[in-house]
């Protein structure tokens, strides 16, 4: 199977996260995280494909939790629940600028310890 992904991801990059997805609150952490998307592990099932869902994660030293309009574009049981990947949409600028930031303190933290 050929990658599909246009932007590199940084993985693993382990978060605690909620998915919002209407009225479900959907506990799970983050697997891997890109400037354009991300990869959620949870323990329940996973919202539907195309569905239109907010992820909530603190980055860092955050005080307060980004809120990061997205899109489910796949979803996969795995051993422990579910797998399912999301596109980033409508992202603010900022918002845009604390997931580069994230992004580029994980690359520079590994580039540090490789």
């Amino acid at each position: 199977m050929s990658e599909k992904r246009v932007t590199p991801r940084i993985q693993p990059y382990v978060a605690p996260c909620r998915v919002l997805s209407g009225e479900r609150r959907i506990p799970g952490y983050l697997a891997d995280l890109s400037v354009r998307g991300a990869r959620v592990a949870c323990d329940t099932l996973a919202p539907e494909v195309g569905a239109a869902v907010v992820l909530e994660v603190r980055f860092g030293r955050q005080v307060r939790h980004s809120r990061l309009p997205a899109e489910v574009k796949w979803s996969k049981p795995s051993e422990t629940g579910h797998l399912f990947g999301l596109t980033f949409t409508s992202v603010t600028p900022q918002e845009q600028l604390i997931l580069e930031s994230v992004v580029d303190e994980f690359r520079r933290r590994a580039a540090q310890i490789a």
